[in-house]
């Protein structure tokens, strides 16, 4: 940190953390992209801040280490409230994590498991927090759509889905320009807090929009090929947090209205209603062991239109089916069950030089689930040993099911400065 005699100061942190990743079965080493250093450099001159949020991605087959400017971003304090501009990552919601009124920014798959924002991706965009009383308004403007960052042609990464005869970004309909905007109102009540928030943006998944005609036809019917597309979203959630002596509740819940209002030559005439919600109880006890139970949950509550499906020779319209849909927003965990369950515990010894936490995710739907650990110890000041430990079981058919040879277990020699 240094400081100069005009009252403006430039501060730094960041880490480097190497680390391995090597499957249970047999003890192979996952190839996949991991941030092996970060840095967070900010200055303050009286009412204005700039902050910056960078990292470097590195795996170790390959190497090709990138910059990624996480956040760039100016904040001004005026004594109303605050107004940032920039590149940023933005946090909405009350529970840890998985937050279907989350909605601001993408989402990155290569992440998913990591907590908070470590698992999302920095957008352009421009926030105003207006604070009166007991009230506080924050407005949220995002002049650029970005979708979620999916792992392809990643064979280590058992989501990751191969390109080598069909590459989906390859027919993504181009998203017009529009501004994205949202605002959250937030108020405390007692020993409660409540939240409303509206979002107006597309989906941060692509799905399936219909198909077009190449207009250059086989012997026998005309090619046909699917065609993708960001569908138009509208998000309206509310949240809470409460205490009720040693335990914390929070809450919340979205409701999401979707359309296709693309044009094809096949159109899937399909809009959408659903709703994804999250629940979570927390209990610290005398000794500072913290217990967590968190239940996610989506119904999808409306469907209307016709979809098309290809025949020999033709293409023909049929009913609307349940899976015929996917959720373009909201927890990324949605995409793995309807209904599930988080439960953690974590403890801290000797004085915060050794943390334990362990955890385990359950499809309350299906028979698949998560089992989970971390060990971080500190035996020296700044640096850090992690060891984590996550397991997947599933029966046939269920997603973890095909992420069982990706339990693995991680190793890394953590630096902070």
């Amino acid at each position: 940190m240094n400081t100069n005699p005009l009252f403006s100061q430039w501060n730094y942190s960041g880490s480097i953390q190497p680390l391995t990743m090597n499957r249970l079965s047999e003890n192979s080493q996952i190839s996949l992209p991991f941030r092996i250093a970060e840095l967070n450099i900010g200055f303050t001159k009286g009412d204005f801040d700039f902050k910056t949020n960078s990292a470097v991605e590195f795996r170790w087959t390959g190497g090709d280490p990138k910059i990624d400017f996480r956040e760039v971003y100016l904040i001004w304090y005026p004594n109303w409230g605050e107004v940032k501009l920039g590149k940023q990552i933005h946090a909405w919601g009350a529970v840890d994590g998985n937050n279907p009124t989350d909605n601001l920014n993408p989402y990155d798959f290569y992440y998913m498991f990591l907590p908070g924002t470590d698992s999302k991706i920095g957008t352009l965009s421009a926030s105003v927090k207006y604070y009166w009383d007991q009230w506080q308004l924050e407005l949220v403007a995002l002049p650029n759509h970005e979708g979620n960052r999916f792992p392809f042609d990643e064979p280590d990464f058992p989501i990751s889905q191969s390109t080598e005869y069909f590459d989906p970004r390859d027919y993504i309909k181009e998203v017009p320009s529009e501004i994205e905007f949202g605002f959250k109102l937030n108020t405390t009540m007692g020993n409660s807090d409540f939240g409303l928030s509206y979002f107006s943006g597309r989906d941060r998944s692509f799905s399936l929009g219909g198909y077009f005609d190449t207009g250059q036809p086989t012997i026998d019917f005309p090619v046909i090929l699917p065609e993708f597309s960001y569908r138009k979203t509208t998000m309206a959630g509310l949240d809470f947090v409460t205490f009720i002596g040693d335990f914390t509740l929070r809450g919340e819940g979205g409701y999401f209205r979707t359309e296709n209002h693309f044009s094809y030559d096949f159109k899937n005439d399909l809009d959408a209603s659903y709703l994804q919600y999250a629940f979570q109880i927390e209990y610290m006890t005398e000794n500072d062991y913290i217990f967590t139970g968190q239940f996610i949950g989506s119904n999808i509550l409306e469907l209307e239109g016709v979809v098309y499906e290809q025949g020999f020779e033709e293409f023909f319209t049929r009913d609307i089916r349940q899976d015929d849909f996917q959720q373009g927003m909201g927890t990324p965990f949605a995409m793995f069950t309807d209904m599930g369950m988080f439960i953690s515990a974590s403890g801290n010894y000797w004085d915060n030089v050794l943390e334990i936490r362990v955890n385990t995710f359950m499809d309350l739907k299906d028979k698949q689930s998560m089992l989970g650990g971390v060990f971080s110890f500190s035996p020296v000041e700044n640096w850090e040993v992690d060891c984590s430990i996550s397991k997947f079981i599933g029966e046939e058919g269920t997603q973890f099911k095909e992420m069982e040879d990706f339990s693995h277990i991680s190793l890394g020699l953590k630096y902070s400065f």
